[in-house]
């Protein structure tokens, strides 16, 4: 064998053992990756798993929380440990005395992270700050000046910056704020707004979602005020209903008297397919039947009969709400209706037992709205929360970001 035949050799049998270790190295670092990877999903998903549990059941300690999630206490004792570093679970004292030791209790620490809540009915802006069990810790009222109403993006500047004063003077690090919830009496389609209204003109189709997410870096949810006025009743009452019609009387821009409606399903707002569900639009009661009725000093029986007459002209929207969606419960507030309020309530009441017995010998809970001040701005609040908790991986992403990001 010649001198070039030979190297020849030796460095082809070179190259196949330096070949055969990439292959080899290459199939045991993917193993290895791929099992990295499970790994850390599964300490993620534990982490989430221990972090509902306590949103759930706070206090618990950690044999609680073993026993209910069927998890190690080493892979608890991890989930507590980080969430504890991030400020996300505290401790609660020790559990009562069982004979031993008693044993470390921990809760969710609810001011770890907060939303914001919004109720823009121009030119009034209500705001809310709840932590995370959706209780609220703040509101406060604000008034769009009137030079600034007509122009909707000098009102929604306004709105940004009442947000960063409101949260700034609760003493709140902008940076724990989760999301904006701000609910508008406007029609919404896609993510525009429109009020309607001569004195209005320049809010049309609006892309208010858009231009506050610009101006505040945070995710913003912009929905009918109804639906969150109903998920404010529906946390502040506990009510545990399959479904919840909710229908609000709002006072409109002439005068006149319109209503919205709002459906619950198992206490989380129904949609529909464009997001106009059970909106009950052109359901209103006309400036001038309500004229009369708006002296003061009315007497009961004047309140009685502006009851009937209001009720007359928004039975029927109810009533096709009910029969269609089949609601365990309709929640009504009119509040704006005052001392008619009751009795309004009382003769909507009324007209849906006795037609619905007639038709289908069911019965439906109707009950005067509970929640009043600030209840569309604690929804909104509420609205974010439910949709951060509704996705887990973004919801561990804004609890716990990457230390890289």
């Amino acid at each position: 064998m010649t001198r070039r035949k030979e190297h020849a050799k030796i460095r082809k049998e070179v190259l196949q053992k330096v070949a055969l270790k990439v292959r080899r190295t290459g199939v045991k670092r993917g193993f290895v990756s791929q099992r990295a990877k499970n790994d850390s999903e599964l300490k993620e998903t534990n982490l989430l798993r221990v972090f509902f549990c306590l949103k759930e059941a706070s206090p618990l300690t950690k044999n609680d929380l073993c026993s209910r999630l069927n998890l190690s206490r080493p892979t608890v004792d991890r989930a507590i440990a980080q969430l504890t570093e991030h400020g996300l679970v505290k401790r609660d004292g020790r559990s009562p005395s069982g004979g031993g030791r008693r044993a470390v209790l921990y809760k969710l620490n609810e001011r770890a992270r907060y939303a914001v809540g919004g109720d823009l009915e121009l030119p009034e802006l209500n705001l809310t700050l709840c932590g995370l069990n959706g209780i609220p810790s703040a509101s406060k009222g604000f008034t769009v000046p009137d030079n600034r109403v007509a122009d909707p993006g000098k009102a929604l500047e306004y709105v940004s910056d009442s947000i960063r004063s409101f949260v700034n003077e609760e003493g709140v690090p902008f940076t724990r704020i989760l999301g904006i919830g701000i609910g508008i009496p406007a029609f919404l389609k896609g993510d525009t707004i429109t009020i309607s209204g001569r004195n209005l003109p320049r809010w049309v189709r609006v892309p208010a979602k858009a231009i506050l997410e610009q101006q505040l870096n945070l995710p913003v949810f912009i929905d009918n005020d109804v639906k969150f006025m109903a998920l404010a009743e529906n946390h502040t009452l506990g009510y545990r209903d399959k479904m919840t019609a909710y229908v609000a009387l709002r006072k409109g821009l002439k005068g006149d008297i319109r209503m919205g409606g709002c459906l619950l399903l198992d206490g989380e707002v129904f949609p529909g397919g464009s997001g106009n569900a059970a909106s009950l639009q052109h359901a209103y009661v006309e400036a001038e039947k309500l004229e009369r009725f708006l002296q003061p000093g009315s007497a009961p029986s004047v309140s009685r009969e502006m009851a009937a007459l209001v009720a007359d002209s928004l039975i029927q929207p109810i009533m096709h709400m009910v029969m269609l969606c089949d609601p365990n419960r309709l929640v009504i507030n009119a509040a704006i209706l005052e001392q008619a309020e009751e009795a309004f309530v009382e003769e909507i009441a009324t007209r849906l037992t006795d037609k619905l017995k007639s038709e289908f010998d069911w019965e439906i809970k109707v009950n005067m709205a509970q929640d009043r001040r600030f209840g569309c701005a604690k929804g909104g609040a509420l609205f974010v929360l439910q949709k951060v908790f509704s996705r887990p991986a973004a919801l561990f992403e804004r609890l716990i970001p990457s230390p890289h990001s």
